[in-house]
């Protein structure tokens, strides 16, 4: 019975002391628990990073071919708001100096669809004519006019620019950004939608920038598309990006899920005008605007306290064929809110717009207002738009007008803009050479939109563009490359060539024009434009592309041609130099070495053309015609010496 008493103590006494522990060990204690998943999370994020999970999520990159002195638009940046949605390419974006450089004048463009310059793509959207006016009314600066806009994206993508933009020292910000709010990734009707709730939304997307949160993310996703395929349904409808993001989902007038929009468009512009407001960068907010006249709404419904969209639309243009302009107005206005299929902004949206814009400081872009003003009767139609809310070619120039003529009011610090020098509206158009393979580009990419829901309810399978029949080159290089079967540089490429075989040098050129203007940091471009200039005799052309192919890259070539068009249009000096430059790049190239000679000599450097021609006969004494130069060289070097002579005879001096 002892025993067991004493055991029994001794066994409490084991507990006890195992129950108490010293604050020290406690604090120890509650490390430890908490650095092991912190350490677990800690090595596999580190894990996921080395293994290259997710790709690159950055905003921005520096292409290799570019040895790190140029930035561009990540092309798999959008990938993170489009992770269900995944046959979608974003826009390439625009590319600009690494380090700004002092003279610099930087302006990034925010957007979507419209930004990018859907449909004319490359070279018709608005950023790039905005950079042709301010290079024109900013001599002595280095413009750089940074296009952003990403389509089926929303006031959450701009929100998750805004940090990596403010690195890059930009002196303006250009928003347009609106027209996808509902059914833009992330939005609250999208197929990309994570909730409802603002806050929420962008709190994750702060978190996008960890891999195992993207790993989280993918597979969940990969849950929900295995239960999806198990169950008959596809993750990821077939048709138009408008129809796989919005998935047929209406939103009528006043709705909860109207109201929940507001509330994220307000939230999201809040946010992005205070993170650039805090670093005291000018913000340009734009209105928007849309197709009023000739679109009908997409869906309408009879909501509460709501007539149909379709019947307000009818009534609009009974009072616009009547000459009631004013009241058509607002009629096209309610028709186009009343819609329940939210591909256009509503007039909430404006208000918003401006309220944000007094709130934060930032200044108002009056888009929606002037471009009523330059529209038929005052009501936007097909007159500036191409189908319910992109613009047409005069469209697009006349918002780069707006957005430059608020830069030009604001009068930033530092910036004297010599009005005298902008151009006009005509000039700014003919400066995109927009040309006619652009125009069928633009017109299959409107069909194709136009062919599929929301514009018609039954896609004809038999209809546009299976049975399409191109009318021309120019129409068969253009359907090639909306049906994604060419690049775009390669269509213009092609059309220029089949330009030049034809006879039709100046169009030809305008072709690669369009291409440089898209890219005019790549020398390439410059060069093959050059060739054809050649080619067509047009050496004055030629001349102004190789040299800036010249600037760009010195290749041979560039420095080889540009030296036999210097010396061919009497620029003899020059050309000799260049010429000698193509030979001291490569020893092969005798042809630059005999040219080089013959430049001198018609500059009247005889003795270096000599040197030259000796050097050449050295090393390649069966170069063509070589001798009868050498021979020519020596019968005017004799004639000078004869006349060198006779002039010291008649001056009295020794011969």
């Amino acid at each position: 019975m002892a025993k067991k008493e004493h055991h029994k103590k001794k066994q409490g006494g084991k507990r006890a002391e195992r129950k108490t522990l010293t604050r020290g060990k406690k604090v120890a204690f509650t490390l430890v628990t908490i650095c092991i998943p912190l350490l677990f999370f800690g090595i596999l994020e580190g894990s996921l990073r080395l293994a290259g999970y997710g790709g690159e999520t950055g905003l921005f990159i520096k292409p290799d071919r570019h040895q790190g002195r140029y930035v561009q638009l990540n092309p798999h940046y959008h990938e993170k708001f489009f992770h269900r949605t995944t046959t979608f390419t974003a826009g390439r974006g625009s590319v600009f100096l690494a380090e700004k450089p002092d003279n610099g004048f930087r302006v990034f463009v925010l957007g979507a669809s419209t930004t990018e310059g859907f449909p004319y793509g490359f070279n018709g959207g608005f950023p790039l004519v905005i950079q042709d006016m301010l290079e024109d009314v900013l001599p002595g600066r280095h413009v750089e006019v940074v296009n952003l806009g990403i389509t089926a994206t929303n006031t959450y993508t701009l929100y998750d620019q805004a940090r990596e933009i403010i690195r890059h020292e930009p002196d303006a910000i250009f928003i347009y950004s609106g027209q996808n709010e509902f059914y833009g990734a992330l939005g609250i009707a999208s197929a990309e939608n994570i909730g409802r709730f603002p806050g929420f939304v962008r709190f994750n997307l702060r978190l996008y920038r960890y891999r195992t949160f993207l790993m989280l993310r993918d597979a969940m996703g990969w849950v929900s598309g295995q239960a999806g395929r198990l169950s008959g349904e596809s993750d990821e409808e077939h048709g138009t990006l408008m129809q796989r993001m919005a998935q047929r989902h209406a939103i009528p007038l006043d709705s909860r899920l109207f109201e929940a929009g507001k509330r994220q468009y307000a939230g999201n512009l809040d946010a992005i005008l205070s993170t650039f407001g805090k670093r005291d960068i000018p913000v340009f907010l734009s209105s928007l605007v849309s197709n009023l006249k000739d679109h009908p709404p997409f869906y309408s419904v009879g909501a509460e306290g709501h007539p149909p969209a379709a019947e307000v639309f009818a009534g609009a243009g009974e009072a616009y064929d009547e000459g009631r302009y004013g009241e058509a107005l607002e009629a096209y206005r309610h028709a186009r809110d009343l819609d329940a299929l939210r591909f256009r902004a509503p007039a909430a949206f404006n208000d918003i717009v401006r309220r944000q814009a007094d709130r934060h400081g930032a200044r108002y872009v009056p888009m929606k207002e002037r471009m009523s003003e330059h529209a038929e009767n005052g009501i936007i139609g097909f007159d500036l738009m191409l189908e319910h809310l992109h613009p047409n070619r005069e469209g697009y120039a006349l918002m780069a007008e707006i957005f430059v003529e608020q830069l030009l009011k604001a009068g930033l610090p530092g910036l004297r803009p010599d009005r005298s020098r902008l151009g006009t509206a005509d000039h700014y158009r003919r400066a995109m050479y927009h040309t006619e393979l652009d125009e069928n580009i633009v017109r299959h990419r409107v069909l194709m939109l136009t062919h599929s829901w929301p514009f018609v309810d039954t896609v004809d399978p038999a209809g546009y563009p299976a049975n399409y029949v191109p009318e021309n080159f120019a129409d068969q290089l253009a359907f090639r490359h909306v049906r994604e079967e060419m690049e775009w540089h390669q269509a213009k490429t092609e059309m220029a060539q089949w330009h030049l075989d034809n006879g039709r040098h100046n169009d030809a050129l305008d072709e690669m024009r369009g291409i440089i203007r898209v890219v005019p940091y790549e020398a390439d471009p410059y060069e093959l434009a050059a060739r054809m200039a050649v080619e067509a005799e047009l050496l004055d052309e030629a001349a102004d592309f190789l040299e800036e192919a010249y600037r760009i890259r010195p290749s041979h070539y560039a420095v080889r041609t540009l030296g036999w068009v210097e010396a061919t249009r009497g620029n003899s000096r020059r050309g000799a130099e260049l010429l000698e430059e193509a030979w001291r790049r490569d020893r092969s190239d005798h042809a630059s070495l005999y040219r080089a000679s013959v430049a001198h000599a018609a500059a009247e450097q005889f003795d270096r053309a000599v040197e030259l021609a000796d050097q050449l006969a050295a090393i390649n004494p069966q170069f063509p015609n070589l001798e009868q130069w050498r021979g020519h060289l020596s019968h005017i070097m004799s004639v000078r010496a004869e006349r060198q002579a006779s002039a010291r005879s008649a001056n009295g001096q020794e011969p």
